[in-house]
């Protein structure tokens, strides 16, 4: 035997022992106790002999016909025990590779409801507007979820295939859709396809976001045909169009009329058509809060349309950028200072854009905000929903300038220090940004 020193515990495997169990009628071996108890030993019981019978010899008797047993040898002690291996970690094992593949089945599942979702309702706005779909006769489904994501009008195909046989949408009549916008969600294009198509008789007359009205009247006059821009203007100042927000002391109708795509008979007078979009801005704005703008913003609501204005021209591609165009003009007008914002500069030009020289920057218009402090006197363009928003709530910032940096897509820099705006003013006239 090994020394104590020499002993390793952690070497010698533990050994668990069962008893053995003893076959059916064999007696208990000495020294080991059948009955489990602790004696070591018992004196057996004594049995009285049976009466035997010719047909039924005693046990002796067939024992002595078949000639002497033989003689078992007793197991030791020893063996009747037997060696058990330890338990494992298996149990374990397959309860860990279970939760490890939920846990990856879950994250696929996410990851898939995910792309699904981005599919179905994409982030950001609506692009612009389609000028003409048209919708074949005969068209299936699948046919118009084809032609509609060929058009940019949404994303996937299939999905849109997909979307609406669980919507249970449709069908949809064949002719022309002229309000599809770039990167709808599926449920606006839906909305679009359930309006139907264009009257065959109907003209459809569509003014974008920005438009000066100037612009907007001969749109309205090439589109419908039957009109000139001059009979338009002589219906504004003829005092027959009414606008609960128009100032009384203002003559001009500039950014009083909603931008959007319209259809009117083709036999539509010019006050018809004025006052439609007249009065449609009076909805977008009263559903904005424009009737509480004084409360809200402490501006009047003719103001706020003439920062949407200023908003709408200045805008660039990242949706954030009108919040942020805001709340620099807020700012900037809290503190008394000069806007200096060169689209209102090129409105009193009667310009609708390019770029300024020295002697335009020096003119004595009220529209040049490089050197007339607040506001110009009437908006600049029809502003669209997005800008209104951004004017009536602009986010909370200490923003005071920002530069274009860059065209495409055409994006701003946003800062509150007057040297880093000149950094990065030099920076994009380097790169011949403007």
């Amino acid at each position: 035997m090994n020394s104590s020193e020499e002993f390793d515990p952690a070497s010698v495997k533990p050994v668990v022992r069962r008893k053995r169990a003893r076959p059916e009628g064999e007696p208990a071996t000495a020294g080991t106790p059948a009955d489990g108890g602790s004696q070591k030993s018992a004196q057996a019981p004594v049995q009285r002999p049976r009466p035997t019978s010719k047909a039924n010899p005693a046990p002796a008797q067939r024992a002595a016909a078949t000639g002497p047993a033989p003689r078992t040898r007793p197991q030791a002690a020893a063996d009747e025990y037997v060696v058990l291996p330890a338990p494992s970690g298996g149990g374990r094992n397959l309860i860990a590779i279970g939760a490890v593949s939920l846990l990856v089945l879950g994250i696929m599942l996410g990851s898939l409801l995910l792309w699904a979702s981005r599919k179905i309702n994409p982030s950001g706005e609506q692009g612009e507007v389609i000028a003409s779909l048209v919708v074949p006769s005969g068209a299936t489904t699948a046919s118009i979820a084809g032609l509609l994501a060929e058009n940019g009008v949404v994303s996937d195909a299939r999905m849109f295939r997909y979307y609406t046989g669980w919507k249970n949408a449709g069908p949809w009549n064949a002719g022309e859709y002229v309000e599809f916008r770039a990167s709808s969600s599926f449920d606006q294009a839906i909305e679009v396809l359930d309006a139907g198509p264009v009257p065959i008789q109907a003209k459809v007359v569509r003014v974008t976001e920005g438009t000066r009205l100037k612009d907007a009247l001969i749109t309205i006059a090439d589109q419908m045909g039957t009109i000139t821009a001059e009979q338009l203007q002589e219906t504004l100042d003829s005092g027959k169009i009414l606008s609960a927000y128009k100032p009384e002391d203002v003559t001009s109708w500039e950014g009083l009329l909603f931008p959007d795509t319209y259809e009117f008979e083709e036999t539509a007078t010019p006050q018809v058509i004025l006052q439609t979009m007249a009065t449609q801005m009076e909805k977008v704005l009263d559903g904005l809060g424009y009737d509480k703008a004084q409360a809200l913003q402490g501006r009047s609501s003719y103001e706020l349309i003439t920062i949407a204005s200023l908003i709408e021209k200045e805008t660039g591609s990242p949706v954030e950028e009108r919040g942020k165009i805001s709340r620099v003009i807020s700012n900037r007008l809290d503190d008394s200072e000069t806007l200096g914002i060169d689209a209102s500069v090129l409105y009193g030009l009667d310009r609708a854009s390019g770029s300024l020289s020295k002697s335009d920057l020096a003119s004595n218009t009220p529209y040049n905000t490089r050197k007339v402090k607040g506001l110009p006197p009437t908006p600049i363009a029809l502003p669209g929903k997005a800008s209104l928003e951004a004017a009536i709530d602009p986010p909370a910032g200490t923003w005071r300038y920002y530069v274009l940096t860059s065209n495409d897509p055409p994006e701003h820099l946003f800062t509150d220090s007057y040297n880093e705006f000149l950094r990065a003013k030099d920076d994009a006239q380097a790169r011949g940004v403007f």
